[in-house]
């Protein structure tokens, strides 16, 4: 049977969605952090590059997933644009707004020079993930910062992505 794959890269972004959709842990998961249900599974792979394409390597051999969806905070480049607000980067879907994203192995201190609304750590690798395993996926965008002040706390995080996703379930 195929599941639905979310991809966050850590457990306060994940923890909210675990509750939500009331996944559990899978015993023997690779050393990754895997959640799941009958339709959801849900991977935790860590923020960097190699963590993100290894887990993610591991889920297409190991399961057979029907849809893919990476959710994760993102800064902003645009101060009026509020935090809470959810972007797909990676195509048009109607209720959501649309922006573009950079994919940065180190966090930028300041937006200079940025041609695009939103900075992450992972769009760009689980998009190329996606891409070589599964048409139908989707890269969902919150907005955590500006640049212009310190990291959100795990509290802000949590509460960012559990505001998020009544927006995004029916996606699903």
């Amino acid at each position: 049977m195929s599941q639905i794959l979310i991809h966050t890269t850590s457990i306060i972004e994940a923890k909210p969605i675990i509750d939500f959709f009331n996944l559990q842990k899978l015993e023997n998961s690779n050393k990754n952090e895997i959640y799941s249900n009958d339709d959801i599974l849900l991977i935790i792979s860590g923020v960097s590059k190699d963590l993100i394409v290894k887990s993610l390597d591991y889920i297409f051999k190991n399961y057979s997933i029907s849809k893919a969806f990476d959710l994760s905070i993102a800064s902003c480049s645009d101060g009026s644009i509020a935090l809470g607000t959810l972007f797909c980067t990676n195509r048009f879907i109607g209720g959501l707004n649309f922006a573009n994203v950079t994919t940065v192995e180190q966090s930028l201190e300041t937006d200079e020079n940025l041609d695009t609304l939103l900075v992450d750590k992972q769009a760009l690798f689980f998009s190329q993930i996606c891409k070589e395993n599964i048409k139908d996926f989707y890269i969902l965008k919150i907005v955590s910062d500006y640049f212009d002040e310190v990291e959100p706390t795990n509290e802000k995080i949590f509460e960012l992505i559990n505001n998020s996703i009544l927006k995004w379930k029916n996606l699903i």
